[in-house]
């Protein structure tokens, strides 16, 4: 189903995303980053117009948009800097509360469903063991306010149904918090509990606005799912829960066999979808991406390049999987150039404003498509192929 075909509000039945009339919506976007980092912005605004941006994205046939921002971003009240937003020089002056509004606006006028994802609790570039935001609290940031800016962006875009999903916690992993190394966990009722974090915060939004998903990402980086078998996410609106898990190649062995890869992420969250089972929840792929730069990274092309061979071998697993199991994904990333960003624990700069981003889809002026074999190869995934009221008629024949 494509973007101008979606009714909105969205809920679950089985392992698919449904929509207001109980037809299957397959998510199948891309991330926008930026706001999440060290000017609160998103990147590309000194390069292209937010409208533009956004008819691009629904042209290609993407659905949806994950939008990362920080607890940080939420809370400036100086605007951004204005050299920043060179190509959309109504923002000027703007707060980045007030740009990210303006973007998710766009983004909704041109049809395409909006996933605000809260990336860091602090400003940066995501994600690692060392950056402090692992959890949803630290030493800087009370759980209290984890849940109280959930409520406030809920509450901020309630009347614009396009905003359909909330992604709760990006990538959980290790913290050391008030000198303790913390690693969260799933059902154990405790502190590090992400579970019970992900019931609290989905049902104080669904108080507020019940109609929208309440995404939680697995373990691991979001690559553990496995405690949802014994500990499923139970929220007062059981129609609303979708799992996610990201997905890249170095969370992989080099050379791994597409058999043993299948098996891997079965095994960490693709049991959700067994239907077998009757399907126990929706799964997408929140992030995955690629080295766009070369067809070597994607089993196309020979090449000296170092890994990209590797690269191959687990794009060319990854596409069976999310292909066989029709499954719903999020690419990483839109962007062909970086906001600035520093590891939020060590302050080290990890990336300028500019620098390029090797796993972008278009080319630097943020206009056109970098490599047009992936973005065909990335278009050919969006169709899905089961589901209430998908039509399974081959396209050739329609």
């Amino acid at each position: 189903m494509t973007n101008v075909d979606i009714a909105t509000p969205l809920s679950t039945s089985g392992r698919f995303i449904v929509d207001a009339q109980g037809r299957r919506v397959r998510l199948a976007g891309v991330n926008w980053y930026g706001a999440s980092e060290d000017f609160g912005l998103p990147a590309g605004l000194d390069r292209t117009h937010r409208r533009t941006l956004a008819r691009n994205i629904a042209r290609h046939g993407f659905n949806c948009v994950r939008f990362p921002f920080s607890l940080w971003m939420t809370e400036q009240t100086t605007p951004v800097p204005g050299q920043y937003l060179a190509a959309n020089r109504d923002l000027i002056g703007s707060t980045p509360m007030q740009v990210y509004d303006a973007c998710v606006r766009a983004l909704t006028d041109a049809g395409l469903i909006v996933i605000p994802n809260c990336h860091l609790l602090s400003f940066g570039w995501c994600c690692s063991d060392n950056d402090g935001n692992g959890l949803w609290y630290n030493e800087a940031w009370p759980a209290g306010k984890f849940t109280a800016v959930w409520q406030e962006i809920t509450a901020r875009y309630k009347s614009n149904g396009l905003v359909a999903a909330m992604d709760v916690k990006n990538e959980p992993r290790q913290a050391t918090v008030g000198g303790r190394v913390l690693t969260p966990t799933w059902g154990t009722g405790d502190d590090t509990d992400l579970a019970a974090i992900y019931t609290t915060v989905g049902n104080l939004i669904h108080e507020i606005n019940p109609h929208l998903l309440i995404i939680c990402e697995g373990l691991k980086y979001a690559g553990d799912l496995t405690g949802v078998a014994s500990h499923p996410v139970r929220l007062e609106r059981a129609d609303k829960v979708v799992y996610s898990m990201h997905d890249y190649p170095w969370f992989h062995p080099k050379g791994q066999s597409q058999a043993s890869y299948i098996e891997e992420m079965t095994k960490a969250g693709g049991y959700l979808l067994d239907e077998g089972a009757g399907g126990l929840a929706p799964l997408w792929i929140g992030e995955f991406g690629n080295d766009t730069g070369s067809l070597a990274n994607f089993g196309l092309d020979p090449t000296s390049q170092v890994g990209s061979a590797d690269n191959g071998v687990w794009w060319n697993n990854i596409k069976a999987w999310i292909t066989e199991a029709d499954m719903d994904w999020c690419w990483w990333a839109l962007n062909p150039t970086h906001a600035k960003g520093i590891n939020p624990g060590t302050g080290q700069l990890l990336y300028d404003w500019g620098d390029r981003e090797p796993y972008g889809l278009l080319t630097s002026d943020w206009r056109s498509v970098g490599n047009p074999v992936v973005m065909k190869m990335l278009k050919s995934m969006i169709r899905p192929r089961t589901g209430p009221g998908v039509d399974t008629a081959p396209l050739a024949g329609r």
